[in-house]
């Protein structure tokens, strides 16, 4: 998990950053070149601002499960931005270029709960990638990446760092969106869903599967079968997977059995040479398996919902696994009311160790879950021990400009076990449960605004204050986190 980033006491954080990079100098520069030339490239670009066509840029800092709005099908305030769109306009079909670029500046006060312990840094994010479709049956693809902090304070390393990397890298025989049978052989991403099997885009580096994919679309009924060994980021040199580190999976989709909604039941099965056994020095080998369903519907008389239930079991070398979580979400939007504002509430639980010495492993297991805004942007928190609700309200203040408010409270779902970060670390545990259960609240206001199909820039701040439960067993200090990030898409979309 990256860090995220502000400083104490008052003090400026953008101006400490400016101070760490020579007087703000080359950070400026940076965010200085990428803002002029999407806006010279805004200039020369010809035709209308993109009325009613959908964003290219998909990665947004509102990806919750009940907190993200319905995509806007407006106009833009700014024409199209795109060159590399322009040059493929002028390539043969079966040859296509994509560009990202993405910077993002951002700050923390209160690192791991501690008072001090704070850093501020951009995070630049450069992305290059090729489609060769010489046919419509098959196409290879290829991406390469560069992500690299601005100023952050040392070691530097992934996520953060990860310098000249293969992001992507497979051939595709058949087409997943027109043809009833694809098979996807190489490293990509996976996404099928994001609380358990995601590729976490808002990390600086993302998450990639060297993998076998195929995806089987007959009517309604949808269903991808894959095997897949996590990339393990690296820097400097090409990353590679850890050998025996794998996952297998069915996950299968039904659409309009339910009116306007979509069930996904799904089987994963994840294996791992070494991990943690309970009650031993020694490690042991991971054989886990997860069963469950995610039901998810939208534009029911402005109401949308998302609900799951997962049930893990398996063996960790000598400890049983008997593990549990379901998330439920709801929103309402008043489409008749000026800004279209929606409100919104969840509920989520991840089941935790009952008890520590009994030899039966108890926490869930989140697996590869897309970490931002799981549990609140401050990202401190992941789907393991932990009982959390969430409401919330987001207002359309302009076209393509939306701005959320959210507030969250959180508890242990067991107060023998800890609370973990979205890496499925232990954070802080007291195995004696006399430390409490309540973790902390959270508030949260951020907004996104879409300037056109390329450009898109976000703004927002988390403020975490410690319960019970932070106050006994670390520092106690309060963790705030903003960010300002500006994303550049351009060309097609490499995926």
């Amino acid at each position: 998990m990256e860090k995220c980033v502000y400083s104490p006491n008052g003090r400026n954080w953008t101006k400490i950053l400016f101070h760490k990079t020579l007087g703000g100098r080359s950070l400026f520069a940076a965010g200085a070149v990428l803002l002029f030339t999407a806006g010279m490239w805004a200039q020369v670009a010809p035709g209308p601002a993109g009325g009613g066509r959908p964003s290219d840029t998909v990665v947004s800092p509102v990806g919750a499960i009940a907190g993200q709005p319905t995509p806007d099908t407006g106009g833009y305030d700014l024409p199209d931005s795109g060159p590399v769109g322009l040059l493929n306009q002028q390539l043969p079909r079966w040859l296509q270029f994509g560009l990202e670029e993405r910077l993002r500046v951002e700050g923390y006060s209160g690192g791991s709960f501690k008072p001090g312990n704070d850093d501020a840094y951009g995070l630049n994010r450069f992305r290059f990638g090729m489609i060769v479709s010489p046919a419509s049956w098959f196409r290879v693809v290829a991406q390469l990446q560069d992500a690299r902090p601005i100023a952050q304070n040392p070691p530097y390393g992934p996520p953060n760092q990860v310098r000249w990397d293969l992001k992507q890298a497979y051939a595709e025989f058949g087409n997943s969106e027109t043809q009833p049978i694809s098979i996807r052989v190489g490293r990509q991403l996976i996404d099928y869903n994001n609380t358990i099997i995601g590729n976490s885009e808002w990390r600086n580096q993302g998450r990639s599967f060297d993998a076998v994919v195929t995806n089987i679309h007959v009517d309604r009924y949808r269903l991808g079968i894959f095997a897949a060994s996590v990339v393990n980021p690296l820097d400097p040199g090409i990353s590679h997977h850890q050998e025996g580190n794998n996952i297998y999976g069915l996950y299968g989709g039904i659409d309009r059995i339910i009116p306007k909604s979509v069930i996904e039941p799904f089987a994963l099965w994840r294996v791992a040479p070494s991990v943690t056994v309970e009650n031993s020095k020694s490690k042991g080998r991971l054989d886990e398996r997860a069963y469950g369903f995610r039901i998810r519907g939208s534009r029911l008389h402005n109401f949308d919902y998302r609900a799951e239930w997962i049930a893990e079991r398996g063996s960790a070398g000598a400890n049983s696994i008997s593990a549990w979580a379901t998330t439920f979400g709801a929103g309402y939007q008043f489409a008749s009311l000026h800004g279209k504002p929606r409100i919104f509430g969840g509920y989520d639980y991840g089941s935790g160790d009952k008890n520590p010495k009994d030899g039966v492993r108890n926490t869930f297991d989140t697996m590869y879950p897309n970490a931002h805004d799981r549990f609140g942007i401050t990202d401190q928190f992941g789907w393991q021990n932990i009982i959390a609700y969430r409401g919330g309200a987001t207002v359309r203040l302009h076209r393509r400009l939306t701005l959320t408010g959210q507030y969250l409270d959180f508890d242990l779902a067991n107060a023998t076990d800890g609370i973990y970060n979205t890496s499925g670390s232990s954070i802080a545990r007291d195995t004696t449960g006399k430390s409490g259960t309540h973790v902390g609240e959270e508030v949260d206001v951020y907004g996104w605004y879409e300037l056109n199909r390329q450009v898109h820039i976000g703004a927002g701040i988390g403020h975490l204050m410690p319960g019970s439960f932070l106050a006994s067993v670390t520092k106690g200090a309060a963790y705030t986190y903003p960010y300002f990030v500006v994303h550049f898409l351009d060309g097609v979309r490499i995926r």
